[in-house]
């Protein structure tokens, strides 16, 4: 990310996650920690290639996520081609889907 601290600060709370942590030799990366030994780590870049980054996660936490998506009026959708639609239905048939964009174009997908 352009900001890469900034972007590591926004994720967490969306997700339900501890504030990031300095990683790397000269604490210049930042860690989210998933769980179960996972983690996002963020670090600088003069460019930037958007990716897409989907995460399964149960009922509860995915429950939490559209919530904070929508108290913080942060544009989703349940499809990746239609991310602003506001729907949270999982048109692949599972529970819940919703995906959403960060600043630098990167697109997150939340999947119960």
């Amino acid at each position: 990310s352009r900001d890469h601290e900034r972007a590591a600060r926004r994720l967490p709370p969306l997700l339900g996650l501890a504030p990031p942590t300095p990683d790397g030799a000269d604490g210049e990366i930042f860690r989210v920690t998933l769980g179960d030994g996972a983690c996002v780590l963020f670090q600088p870049a003069e460019t930037i290639d958007a990716v897409h980054v989907a995460f399964r996660v149960d009922a509860g936490v995915f429950a939490s996520v559209v919530a904070r998506l929508r108290a913080d009026a942060i544009a989703h959708g349940n499809d990746p081609e239609d991310r602003d639609n506001g729907r949270t239905d999982d048109v692949l048939g599972g529970a819940g889907r919703v995906c959403f964009v960060d600043d630098d174009g990167h697109l997150f997908e939340v999947c119960c």
